[in-house]
């Protein structure tokens, strides 16, 4: 068993999980309806991420991976949020993007990889827009 592999989905699992829970306090701060609902879309895609990097830990391990994910306090401004959100989904991308490359062979974790970077892509689109708007 490949036990960097096993890590990094551990730690990619807590992100997703984690930022699914900042994606949903922030769309209680968001301006409007559609904005909000836009965000909740992006929570909806990162909970979908860590959903499909569990199934391929379980399928690793045979375990559940069900980490303790702290509540997530936003005390910054929303303007400032989105920023520091723009520049954790551009790491995301790369991340993922650069994994989809060396775990090529493996199908599941190639389109894993693969799906997760290109919506940690269009979230970056979203926040930009929603900073520039």
């Amino acid at each position: 068993m490949d036990t960097t592999l096993i890590e990094e989905l551990q730690t990619y699992i807590k992100a997703e999980l984690g930022d699914a829970e900042l994606y949903r306090e922030l769309a209680q701060m968001a301006p409007d309806e559609m904005e909000m609902n836009l965000i909740m879309e992006m929570a909806a895609d990162e909970q979908s991420h860590a959903d499909e990097f569990k199934l391929i830990y379980k399928d690793l391990t045979g375990e559940i991976y069900r980490p303790n994910i702290p509540p997530v306090k936003l005390n910054m401004p929303y303007a400032d949020i989105l920023r520091d959100r723009i520049i954790d989904e551009s790491g995301d991308f790369r991340k993922y993007m650069h994994a989809h490359q060396e775990y090529f062979n493996n199908e599941a974790l190639r389109e894993a990889f693969f799906n997760a970077g290109v919506d940690e892509n269009v979230h970056v689109v979203r926040l930009l827009n929603f900073l520039n708007q």
